[in-house]
C-alpha cells in the first residue's frame, strides 16, 4: 500500500471511534471508512425517528449504541427492531456504494478495488440503492439516482453541482468574464482565447471579426463533447449572411450528430461559443497537440483542490497548416481522440497517433531543430514541460477563483469531482486554456494512459476519503512530504483549511 492508503485506512479506523463508545458489531462487518461525525449523525437519526418513544423502553433504549454505519444501510424497520430489542436484534450491517449503470466498465474496474477495500458492496441498481442510501455514489454522464439522501449524512458523491456550469462552453465563458470584471482586469485574461457566446453575442463577434479578418475561429456547441459539432470558421459568411441567418443554420445535437461522416458539413448547435483559434501553435512532428490535465476538487467545505502531476498530449493525425482551415481540414485542428478515430471513415490507411506522455513531448520537441517545421522551437534546455506546468498551476488557481463563490454558497459537504482540462501552447510556449470536461476519458487504451489513469484514480479516491474522514490531517503531510513512488502524484492548488485567515 502507498503512504496515502495507509493513512486513509488509519483514519477510517479512527472515524469509527465514537468517543469511547464500543461499536456493537464485530470488526469484520464494519465500514473501514466513515464521514467525520458519523457517530453523532447516527444518534440524531435515531432520535429524530422517535423510535425511543415507540419502543417504550425509556432509558434502556436510550443506552443502546447505534452503529455509525446505520444511516447508510438500515431502513426504519431495522432501526425499530434494533431499538425495541435493546440491541438483541441485529439488522444486517452492510454498507453499499453505487456506480451508475451508464458508467463505462473502465471506470467501474478502476474504482472497485479502493471502494471494496472499505468493506463496501457494489450496486448498480438505483432502486435498491435508494432504499438504503449508499455511502458513496459514482454517477455517469447523466443523473440516475437521487444524491440528496447520501449527502444528508455526508456520504460522498462524484458531482459538484456548482461546477456544472463551467463544464459547458458558455458557462465557462461567463465565469471567466465575471471573474475579470470582479477583479477589475481586462477580458480575456492572457491564458484564455477571446470567446463570444452565440447567438447572444453574435453581433459583437461579427463586428470584431470584420475588424480582424486574419483571425480564425472555432465554433463549439455549448454541451458538446468528443469533437461533435465543432465547426471551423474563417469569415463572417461562414456563420451568417443576409440570405442565411445564423438561426436558420442551427440544429439541436442528437445521436445522429455523433454518427455523421466526419468531413460532412454540419449544422451549428442552437447555443455555443465562437472561440478565437490559436494559429501560431507549438507543434510536435508538424502536428497540433493539446494537453489533458486532471484537476480534482476533493472537498468543497473547506475547499480543497489538487492538480495531478501527470498529463498526456493528444495529437492530430494530419500535419498542421494555418492556411488549411476548411471542413476538409478538420483532422488537422481537432485533437479529441474519439474524433481522431473517425479519420478511418475519411482516409485510407488512417492511423491514430497514440497519446504521448509529457516526457515524450519534451523529447520530441528537443529533437526538432528550430525552423525545420513551422511552429517548431528548440526546447532542449529548459525542457518544454518545465515551463508548461507553472503556467498550468497558475491558470488552475485562477479558474478555481472564478468559481469559488459558487462553490462556497451552493455546494454540500460530500461532493467532489475530477475535471479534465485541455490546454494548447503557442510557438513561444505560452499556455492557453481551452475548456473543462466533466467526464474525462477513463479508458485505458494505451501504454501512456495505463501509466497515468489507474494510479490517478486510486490516489484520487484515497485523498477524497481521507479529506472527508476527520482525523488529524496527517494525510496532507503524507501527500506533501512522502517520497514519490511509481510516478507523479497530486499536488495541492487550493487548501482553505490551511490558508491564512484574511483580515
Amino acid at each position: 500500500p502507498t503512504p496515502i492508503e495507509d493513512v486513509a485506512v488509519a483514519l477510517a479506523r479512527m472515524s469509527t471511534d465514537g468517543e469511547g463508545r464500543e461499536h456493537p458489531y464485530p470488526v469484520a462487518q464494519r465500514s473501514r471508512w466513515l464521514p467525520a461525525g458519523a457517530w453523532a449523525r447516527a444518534e440524531l437519526q435515531h432520535a429524530a425517528a422517535g423510535l425511543q418513544a415507540e419502543a417504550g423502553a425509556g432509558p434502556v433504549a436510550a443506552a443502546v449504541v447505534v452503529p455509525p454505519e446505520a444511516p447508510f444501510c438500515w431502513s426504519e424497520k431495522d432501526y425499530t427492531a434494533y431499538i425495541q430489542s435493546v440491541g438483541y436484534v441485529t439488522p444486517k450491517l452492510k454498507v453499499h456504494y453505487y456506480v451508475s449503470p451508464e458508467c463505462p466498465q473502465a471506470i467501474v474496474d478502476l474504482v472497485r478495488p479502493v471502494l471494496s477495500a472499505q468493506n463496501w458492496a457494489c450496486t448498480a441498481d438505483a432502486r435498491s440503492a435508494a432504499a438504503v442510501r449508499p455511502i458513496f455514489i459514482w454517477e455517469g454522464s447523466r443523473p440516475t439516482i437521487d444524491v440528496q439522501p447520501t449527502l444528508e449524512f455526508c456520504g460522498l458523491v462524484n458531482r459538484v453541482a456548482a461546477l456544472f456550469s463551467i463544464t459547458t462552453k458558455v458557462g465557462m465563458l461567463k465565469a471567466i468574464r465575471s471573474w475579470c470584471q470582479a477583479a477589475g482586469s481586462q477580458f480575456p485574461p492572457p491564458w484564455y482565447p477571446l470567446t463570444f457566446a452565440v447567438p447572444r453575442e453574435l453581433a459583437a463577434w461579427k463586428e470584431h471579426a470584420v475588424q480582424h479578418p486574419d483571425k480564425r475561429w472555432i465554433y463549439k456547441p455549448n454541451g458538446g463533447a468528443r469533437g461533435i459539432g465543432l465547426i471551423l470558421v474563417s469569415r463572417v459568411e461562414d456563420v451568417e449572411t443576409p440570405e442565411r441567418p445564423f438561426r436558420s443554420r442551427c440544429k439541436a445535437l442528437d445521436a445522429a450528430s455523433a454518427d455523421a461522416p466526419p468531413l460532412a458539413e454540419c449544422s451549428f448547435a442552437k447555443q455555443g461559443v465562437l472561440q478565437e483559434y490559436v494559429q501560431d501553435l507549438l507543434l510536435i512532428i508538424g502536428r497540433k497537440f493539446a494537453v489533458r490535465v486532471y484537476l480534482l476538487v476533493a472537498r468543497v467545505k473547506p475547499l480543497l483542490v489538487l492538480l495531478h502531476g501527470a498529463a498526456y498530449a493528444k495529437v492530430c493525425g494530419l500535419e498542421y497548416s494555418r492556411d488549411k482551415f476548411s471542413r476538409d481540414d478538420i483532422f488537422r485542428h481537432v485533437t479529441n481522440q474519439e474524433f481522431q478515430k473517425k479519420g478511418a471513415e475519411a482516409y485510407q490507411d488512417w492511423k491514430v497517433i497514440p497519446v504521448m506522455t509529457l516526457d515524450e513531448v519534451d523529447q520530441a520537441l528537443a529533437s526538432e531543430s528550430p525552423g525545420a517545421v513551422a511552429g517548431a522551437a528548440s526546447w532542449s534546455s529548459p525542457a518544454w514541460s518545465s515551463l508548461f506546468w507553472p503556467q498550468v498551476r497558475h491558470i488552475c488557481g485562477d479558474i478555481v477563483d472564478a468559481v469559488r463563490g459558487r462553490l462556497s454558497s451552493e455546494s454540500r459537504v460530500g461532493e467532489f469531482e475530477v475535471l479534465g482540462l485541455d490546454f494548447v501552447c503557442d510557438a513561444e510556449g505560452r499556455v492557453r486554456f481551452l475548456e473543462a470536461n466533466r467526464d474525462p476519458s477513463w479508458v485505458v487504451d494505451g501504454e501512456t494512459k495505463r501509466g497515468i489513469i489507474p494510479s490517478l484514480v486510486r490516489e484520487m479516491l484515497e485523498i477524497v476519503l481521507a479529506a472527508h474522514g476527520g482525523g488529524d490531517g496527517s494525510w496532507r503531510s503524507a501527500l506533501l512530504e512522502e517520497p514519490v513512488e511509481g510516478g507523479p502524484r497530486f499536488e495541492i492548488i487550493v487548501d482553505e483549511e490551511h490558508e491564512p485567515a484574511s483580515d
